[in-house]
């Protein structure tokens, strides 16, 4: 059994875990945990949540009670310690018994008062059952000399179907004797779509036949796949799987696009409006996973996000202090989105004259915020020159270097030191440009690349990886930059 990492909290101090309604009485008999405590807890993104502790009596009897609080629906673990514990679904009915042995639970595990967990402790034997058919359907499959043949493929897929089949039906059979219930949430849930065989589709002989095939498969499947998922049940958030399904259509179906990855977010939000607990949990997973995101220019899905919902009054569970972080974070980065024009800073030189940077002529300009007493900008600036500056110059790529900081003489040397005399060297000392807001510069280094309609193309880049951007660049122009 897998180890869990346990975190004791009671479940009033988690908004998503208790309801108030009429309370809960589970009652439990566990002979082998005799004068010992077993804990009743919450799953929630891949962690468990204490909820209640009974102490059990000499003959293994206890029990969960509060009679103000009802548990709000979901899948619970009953804990007998960290690598030993069974699932039960706590549904609207929360007044039942549970008997089991800790050493076999699964075959001695008896509900009274709960047919919905009896019938869940079925299924979840009915699926062991299933798995372990497939996976010696696999084996066969993989031993047999003759895999290769479409008529042995044929056949192997037949039955994997016919599995399949099974266990739609156990799935469907149990919904509809259970309609509502977070068990039938459950079950429907852990349904995968149903991909129709694209092969009857795709006329033989056609180019690139099995891609043809994979793709349709793909772009169905993507269409699909919150078929089985009831998205205004609140109770999958409490369960081990939920966010993993998440995860795996952000990331693995999703195409890497700001506009793809905000509109498969409103998809996800919308279908759990009617549930203001799943509204809630799913529009905080996409405005956290679209601030997290690493890739350049995903930003964008962020901003839209933040403008569409928090910024139209959508969202009232927020103080203010916390909706303006939010609201502080969407401004930060709403002038500087990939694929905006830049917007004009003009400041004064260190010779005492003023530059615009919409006015500076470049079929590349690198925009470059930094500090002489930052510690990356020791490293990064002069790494810039000479694998940016020096590299691109000689085909008209600028750098338009703003100091952040305000030491003059401090200024003069770090550029006296490292040689940037070519850059063009500005500041804004009276902060009157308001650059830090317009470029998000709260740190330094920041670099954009802004071709020559001052367009922004790239930002939060490595050098490096700005190197081989500008090389890609200038290739398209018909510029092979070989050093």
């Amino acid at each position: 059994m897998k180890n869990l990492f346990i975190l004791f909290l009671f479940c009033g101090v988690f908004q998503l875990t208790t309801v108030h309604a009429q309370g809960y009485n589970i009652r439990i008999n566990v002979n082998s945990m005799a004068g010992k405590n077993v804990i009743l807890a919450n799953y929630f993104e891949g962690k468990v949540y204490a909820c209640d502790t009974a102490k059990l009596d000499n003959q293994g009897n206890g029990f969960f009670r509060n009679n103000q609080k009802k548990l709000a629906r979901g899948m619970y673990i009953l804990l007998f310690s960290p690598s030993n514990y069974f699932d039960l679904i706590i549904g609207d009915n929360q007044h039942f018994s549970i008997k089991t042995d800790t050493t076999n639970y699964l075959q001695t595990m008896k509900f009274e008062g709960s047919p919905e967990n009896t019938a869940f402790l079925d299924f979840q034997k009915f699926m062991t059952s299933q798995n372990q058919k497939m996976q010696v359907l696999r084996n066969e499959f993989e031993k047999n000399p003759d895999k290769g043949k479409e008529e042995i493929r044929k056949a192997y897929t037949d039955k994997f179907n016919l599995a399949d089949h099974e266990v739609r039906k156990y799935v469907a059979d149990l919904s509809k004797k259970y309609p509502g219930s977070a068990l039938a949430t459950f079950v429907n849930f852990t349904l995968s779509p149903e991909t129709p065989d694209f092969s009857a589709q795709v006329p033989e002989g056609t180019k690139d036949r099995d891609m043809e095939i994979r793709r349709r498969a793909f772009y169905y499947t993507k269409a699909h796949f919150w078929d089985n998922t009831n998205l205004t049940d609140s109770m999958l958030i409490r369960t081990p799987v939920f966010k993993n399904k998440l995860d795996d259509y952000f990331q693995n179906w999703v195409v890497v696009h700001p506009d793809s990855l905000y509109r498969a977010c409103v998809g996800v939000i919308e279908k759990a409006k009617p549930c203001k607990v799943m509204f809630r949990y799913l529009l905080n997973y996409c405005i956290v996973y679209t601030f997290d995101n690493k890739i350049m220019g995903m930003d964008e899905a962020f901003v839209k996000l933040g403008e569409h919902y928090y910024m139209s009054g959508q969202v009232d569970w927020l103080d203010k202090e916390q909706l303006k972080k939010i609201t502080d974070e969407v401004i930060k980065r709403q002038y500087n989105l990939i694929g905006q024009k830049a917007l004009d800073l003009k400041l004064p030189t260190l010779e005492g004259g003023w530059v615009s940077l919409l006015e500076t002529k470049a079929p590349y300009t690198l925009l470059l915020f930094w500090e002489p007493n930052c510690g990356h900008c020791k490293k990064q600036v002069p790494l810039a020159k000479k694998e940016i500056y020096d590299r691109f110059s000689p085909y008209g790529l600028k750098v338009f270097a703003v100091n952040t900081h305000t030491d003059k003489k401090q200024w003069e040397e770090f550029i006296e030191k490292n040689e940037l005399f070519d850059f063009i060297n500005c500041w804004d000392p009276n902060k009157q440009s308001n650059y830090w807001t317009i470029y998000n510069v709260f740190s330094t280094p920041v670099m954009y690349i802004l071709d020559k309609d001052k367009k922004i193309i790239a930002k939060n880049l490595a050098v490096e990886q700005m190197v081989d951007l500008l090389k890609n660049e200038y290739k398209k122009q018909g510029i092979e930059i070989k050093n």
